[in-house]
C-alpha cells in the first residue's frame, strides 16, 4: 500500500510537458465572465523585520520536494481519518460530490425547487470539509476561497491551483533580441516560442532536454527565468530612462533587471532588501545582465525616506502570504489563514505609505507608484490601496496601454465597500490567466503634502437594528410627537436654508438676552390707559426732540447776526477816527493860510 502511494506522489511531481497548441492565458473573455466577484519569483515574500518566514521559491528555483510532501501527508491523514471514521474514502466519488454540491449552491433556488432538503449552510459547511480533504487546503482557507469566488469558479481555481505553471523567460534586450535568442536556445533543443502580444520580451518553454538555468546564453546574462504574471507590474510601472527609480522589495532581482532594461542602463535604479542572504544572488543577477545603474541597499523599507533622495518612480512587490502561487509553494494550503492575511495588511499598509512619501509628486515625467502582490487576498490587495487613498493624495490610474487583459479590482467585498476606482486596479487568477495569482495597483501622487488626518471610512458604518431585544419597558413607554398635516400622511420637514438658519440664530440670541418687542402686544382684559400709555410716552419723547431741535435752529440763526453787530462797531470806529484826522488837517490848513 505504501509502495503504491509512493508510486503515486512521484509520479504526481513529475511535470508534464505543455502541448504546443496549449493556449497560454487561455480564453481570457470566457474566464472572465465565469466570475462572480501577485510575485512569481518571491521578491518580497514574508519581508516583515518583526518576523522572517520561510520565503517561497525563487524564479529559478523548483518547488521545494518538502513542500509537496508535506501536501501529501496533509491529504493523507485527512483521507486515514476518514477510513478510521467507518466512511469508505472513494476519491472519484469524492471529486463527483463536490461538484453536485458547487453546482447546488450555485443555483439554489432551482435546487430547491427540484426537492433538495438540507439547508444551505448545511450544504456549504459540506462543501468545504470535502474541497479541504480533496485539495489538501486547511479548512479555513478553504472556506475563505470558496466565498470570495462563487463556488464553481472556486472549485475550478483549487484544480487550477494543482497544475505546474509554464516555465517562461525573459529576453535581457540589452545583450539579446527575442528572435536570436530564440534561435539559439533552438539550436541547443529547447522547444521556445513567444508569450503572446502582450509583452515583447518574454518566451515560454514547452519542453528542453538542458538545463534552461545552465545554458551559456543564460551564463551570459541573455535571459531571466522568471514568470510571466511578474513582468505586468513592471509593465505597469514604465519606468522612463534618466530617471531615479526604487525597487522597494528586490530580491532576487527579476523585477529589478527589468526595469534596469527598460531605462537601457540610464539614470539610477535603487534596489533594496530588507534579508542579507537575499541580496547575494540580487547582486549576481544584476552583474550577470549587464546592469550598471543599480545600487543594491540592504535596509528596511520602511526607513528608506530618511536615507534616500525624492525618486520619479516606485515598485513596491510586497510581501505577502504567497496564496496566488500555491502552484509553487503548496506549503501555503496549510500555513496560511485569515490572521496571515491581517497581519501582513498591517505591514504592507506601511509599506506602501512610506513608498508613496517618497515619491516627488511634482516630477516632470513620473510620480508613480506600483503596488503588487502575489497574493488573491482581499485583505493584502484592495484593503491595502484603500488605506493609501484615505490618508495619502493619491489616486488610481489605470495601465491598461501596457497591458491590456485582467480582471478588475473589487469595489466590495461580503461585508467591506471600498473606493470606486479600485476597478481600475487588476486581478491574475491562474484558473483564467494561466498564470500565478497577482494583484497590481498604479497609483499616481497628486500632493507632497500629508493629510492631518485619514478621510474618514463611512464603509464601516454599522446600521442599528431595532429588534425584540431594544423593546425596553422605557422604551415602549415613551411617547412620540407627530407634527399635524392637511394629509393623513405626516409631512417631512423642510429642510432649512442658510438665510432660515441665520434668522433662527438671531431669534434665540434674543431670547437669551432678555429683549422683548418694543410694542408688546396687550391682553384684552388690560385697561384702556395701560394701553395708551407706551402712545403718551412716545409723544412725549417726540416733544423732546422738537424743542431740542428748535433750540438748536434758533442758535444756529443767532450766530450771524452777533457777528454782524460786531462788524459795525469796527466800521464806527474806523469812520471815527476818518472823521478826527479829517478835522485835524482842516484845522493845520487854516491856520497855514491864515499866516
Amino acid at each position: 500500500m505504501k509502495k503504491k502511494r509512493a508510486a503515486k506522489t512521484a509520479k504526481s511531481k513529475t511535470p508534464k510537458a505543455i502541448k504546443p497548441e496549449e493556449d497560454w492565458l487561455g480564453d481570457e473573455a470566457e474566464g472572465e465572465n465565469e466570475l462572480d466577484l501577485g510575485s512569481d519569483d518571491g521578491e518580497g515574500i514574508d519581508q516583515a523585520p518583526e518576523e522572517e518566514e520561510e520565503a517561497p521559491p525563487d524564479d529559478d528555483e523548483p518547488p521545494a520536494d518538502d513542500d509537496n510532501e508535506a501536501g501529501d501527508a496533509q491529504m493523507g491523514s485527512r483521507i486515514l481519518a476518514r477510513v478510521a471514521e467507518g466512511k469508505q474514502m472513494d476519491l472519484t466519488a469524492l471529486k463527483q460530490e463536490i461538484q453536485d454540491d458547487a453546482g447546488l449552491l450555485s443555483n439554489w433556488r432551482k435546487a430547491q425547487e427540484l426537492g433538495e432538503k438540507r439547508p444551505r449552510e448545511e450544504v456549504f459547511k459540506n462543501l468545504v470539509s470535502n474541497c479541504s480533504t480533496y485539495f489538501g487546503y486547511s479548512e479555513e482557507l478553504a472556506e475563505y476561497f470558496l466565498q470570495m469566488f462563487s463556488p464553481e469558479t472556486a472549485v475550478k481555481f483549487f484544480e487550477a491551483n494543482e497544475q505546474q505553471r509554464p516555465l517562461t523567460l525573459r529576453t535581457n534586450t540589452l545583450k539579446a533580441r527575442r528572435s536570436s535568442l530564440l534561435q539559439a536556445l533552438t539550436q541547443r533543443k529547447v522547444q521556445v516560442d513567444p508569450i503572446g502580444s502582450w509583452t515583447k520580451v518574454g518566451l515560454k518553454v514547452y519542453q528542453s532536454q538542458v538545463p534552461v538555468g545552465a545554458t551559456p546564453e543564460y551564463l551570459g546574462g541573455h535571459y531571466m527565468i522568471q514568470s510571466a504574471s511578474s513582468f505586468i507590474p513592471v509593465m505597469a510601472l514604465a519606468p522612463q530612462q534618466d530617471e531615479v527609480v526604487l525597487d522597494m522589495a528586490a530580491a532576487p532581482g527579476g523585477k529589478t533587471t527589468y526595469i534596469g532594461q527598460l531605462m537601457r542602463n540610464s539614470g539610477t535604479l535603487f534596489a533594496n532588501d530588507l534579508r542579507k542572504d537575499r541580496c547575494k544572488a540580487l547582486v549576481a543577477n544584476v552583474h550577470r545582465l549587464g546592469l550598471t545603474n543599480v545600487v543594491v541597499t540592504n535596509l528596511d523599507g520602511k526607513k528608506l525616506s530618511k536615507m534616500l533622495p525624492r525618486l520619479d518612480r516606485v515598485l513596491l512587490d510586497a510581501p505577502c502570504t504567497g496564496s496566488g502561487i500555491i502552484a509553487r509553494d503548496p506549503s501555503v494550503k496549510v500555513k496560511r489563514g485569515q490572521k496571515d492575511f491581517e497581519s501582513h495588511s498591517r505591514l504592507q499598509k506601511e509599506l506602501l505609505t512610506a513608498a508613496i512619501d517618497m515619491v516627488d509628486a511634482g516630477s516632470k515625467t513620473g510620480g508613480y507608484i506600483v503596488y503588487s502582490t502575489c497574493s488573491v487576498a482581499v485583505e493584502e490587495n484592495e484593503a491595502v490601496v484603500d488605506h493609501a487613498l484615505k490618508t495619502r493624495n493619491v489616486e488610481l490610474v489605470s495601465f491598461t496601454s501596457a497591458v491590456n487583459f485582467g480582471v478588475e479590482g473589487l469595489c466590495k467585498y461580503r461585508e467591506r465597500r471600498f473606493h470606486p476606482s479600485l476597478n481600475l486596479a487588476r486581478r491574475y487568477y491562474p484558473h483564467v490567466h494561466n498564470m500565478d495569482g497577482f494583484f497590481v495597483a498604479k497609483l499616481k501622487k497628486t500632493s507632497n503634502k500629508v493629510p492631518e488626518r485619514a478621510k474618514k471610512d463611512r464603509s464601516k458604518m454599522e446600521d442599528k437594528v431595532w429588534g425584540e431585544e431594544h423593546w425596553t419597558s422605557d422604551f415602549m413607554d415613551s411617547v412620540v410627537d407627530f407634527e399635524e398635516s392637511n394629509g393623513s400622511a405626516v409631512t417631512k420637514k423642510k429642510k432649512m436654508t442658510a438665510r432660515d438658519r441665520k434668522k433662527q440664530r438671531r431669534e434665540e440670541l434674543v431670547k437669551a438676552r432678555g429683549y422683548q418687542q418694543k410694542y408688546p402686544p396687550k391682553a384684552k382684559e388690560e385697561s384702556a390707559q395701560d394701553s395708551t400709555e407706551p402712545l403718551r410716552k412716545a409723544k412725549v419723547k417726540s416733544l423732546k426732540k422738537k424743542k431740542e431741535k428748535r433750540a438748536l435752529d434758533q442758535d444756529a440763526a443767532e450766530a450771524p447776526v452777533k457777528k454782524t453787530r460786531k462788524t459795525n462797531k469796527a466800521e464806527w470806529a474806523t469812520a471815527a477816527v476818518a472823521f478826527e484826522l479829517k478835522i485835524k488837517w482842516s484845522l493845520v490848513v487854516q491856520n497855514i493860510l491864515e499866516r
